[in-house]
């Protein structure tokens, strides 16, 4: 009898080694383990939760998986019974879409909905990391293209124009709030990708510890296609 629970406990034992391990690859990873994922996602998620909205209690311990955007979604309740919301989870950055907080931040800093710069439409994020919940980290983003009939531009021109346009977009957002990744994206309605659609072309810089972004940075930049 004895030898037998031994047995089950070192199963046991071995099956939560795995587990546990899982977890730690999962960590790194974009949550291709789906169980985990969820659990994982939710655990962040009540984390942040507990410390910026203590008010708030979660619907669940498990969170749910959105396939169109990747991220997975865990909605709260007040504890009273009143009010409900939700928050957003990315594996892959490990950052909470608070879309309520991010609205009030953006409010308090002056930043419309769809910041224009030079005429063209530019995106500000920002997201939480719950070991850091009271620093947003600041995403901001442009898109810009050309005409059928303009000239397709050689990649060193593209990257001329790209670059133009990221530092237009992080000299007119950064006084406002450290940023910590720029991306602009760039299409010619001459090209099309696979399906028939535009051909995206895009350069993304990380700016870790309020690294200020320079325009080397963005020529010397990873591009993109999609």
């Amino acid at each position: 009898m004895r030898a037998k629970r031994t047995k089950l406990l070192g199963g046991a034992a071995a099956l939560l080694l795995v587990f546990f391990a899982s977890c730690v690859l999962l960590d790194g990873s974009t949550g291709w383990f789906p169980v985990l994922g969820n659990l994982v996602s939710a655990a962040r998620m009540r984390s942040y939760a507990a410390q910026v909205y203590p008010e708030l209690k979660p619907e669940s311990p498990w969170a749910r998986y959105d396939p169109e955007d990747g991220g997975y979604f865990l909605a709260f309740t007040l504890k009273d019974g009143g009010g409900r919301r939700s928050l957003c989870y990315d594996l892959g950055s490990k950052l909470v879409a608070d879309e309520r907080r991010r609205t009030v931040l953006r409010k308090e800093l002056g930043i419309a909905e769809h910041p224009q710069v030079n005429g063209q439409r530019a995106c500000w994020d920002a997201r939480w990391d719950p070991s850091e919940p009271d620093t947003p980290v600041v995403e901001i983003r442009i898109g810009f293209g050309d005409r059928n009939s303009a000239p397709v531009p050689e990649e060193a021109a593209m990257r001329e124009a790209m670059a133009d346009r990221a530092m237009e977009l992080y000299e007119d957002l950064s006084p406002r709030t450290p940023v910590h990744s720029v991306s602009v994206h760039y299409s010619h309605e001459a090209q099309e990708d696979e399906r028939g659609g535009s051909l995206w072309r895009s350069i993304t810089v990380e700016l870790p510890d309020g690294t200020p972004l320079t325009r080397e940075m963005v020529l010397s930049g990873n591009l993109e296609s999609r």
